[in-house]
């Protein structure tokens, strides 16, 4: 089950270097010097094959990459992002514009109405983590394409949901239920569907299926 879901979402660390034309030596290399994301999986395997002709054993460790990445590895060689200055500024100027488009989309404005301490979050210590978790491969985890656009996205429809849902946590009024029901659903969009080991201790879970189940009546097929 947990390697079904690896192989349709990510590439083993070797089909990602052959995806984008490299070698994983590269892709090493590259996540040291802290351009790259590290792997957001790192699955352990020990085997044991038998046969009429021989006996063998192996261990081994994969490593998955979200295929989205494939994007990320182009715009760093392309670009000449060979420093973690340069990556971590190309990747704050697709951050930042998809903010910028976010807060002044009717849906963002409409949020901000309703939550506007959440925008004050999205300071320097908020700047300085969340690079960190996408170089360690956390957004590889958590978001369906691993883009700066799509890390800002879901970390703003968890963070406005939870304030809207911690405001009231009873049954909303009519206008702000009907809010809440759109931000769940453009959450929906961006949020990865976690593996099935992680999906019941989720933020997929927690501001998504258990905010459906609460205050829209909708369980999880």
């Amino acid at each position: 089950m947990l390697l079904n879901y690896l192989y349709i979402n990510f590439f083993e660390e070797t089909q990602f270097a052959n995806a984008v034309g490299t070698t994983t030596e590269d892709i090493q290399s590259l996540i040291a010097a802290r351009v790259f994301p590290a792997p957001s999986y790192a699955y352990d395997v020990k085997g044991r094959s038998v046969s009429f002709v021989a006996e063998f054993k192996d261990h081994q460790t994969y490593r998955f990459h979200l295929r989205g990445h494939t994007d990320w590895y182009r715009d760093i060689t392309q670009l000449r992002l060979d420093t973690e200055v340069r990556a971590r500024d190309h990747f704050f100027d697709r951050y930042d514009h998809a903010k910028a488009a976010f807060l002044t989309s009717s849906l963002g404005v409409e949020l901000q109405a309703q939550a506007p301490n959440v925008v004050n979050q999205f300071d320097d210590e908020h700047s300085n983590s969340t690079w960190g978790h996408f170089l360690n491969g956390v957004y590889g985890v958590c978001t369906r394409d691993g883009r700066p656009e799509s890390v800002f996205l879901k970390q703003a429809g968890v963070m406005f949901i939870e304030q809207m849902i911690g405001d009231s946590p009873d049954k909303p009024s009519p206008a702000k239920s009907e809010l809440l029901r759109r931000t769940v659903n453009f959450l929906d969009g961006v949020e990865s569907d976690f593996a099935p080991h992680e999906a019941p201790k989720s933020s997929r879970q927690r501001s998504i299926e258990d905010v459906r189940a609460q205050y829209f009546d909708l369980k999880a097929a």
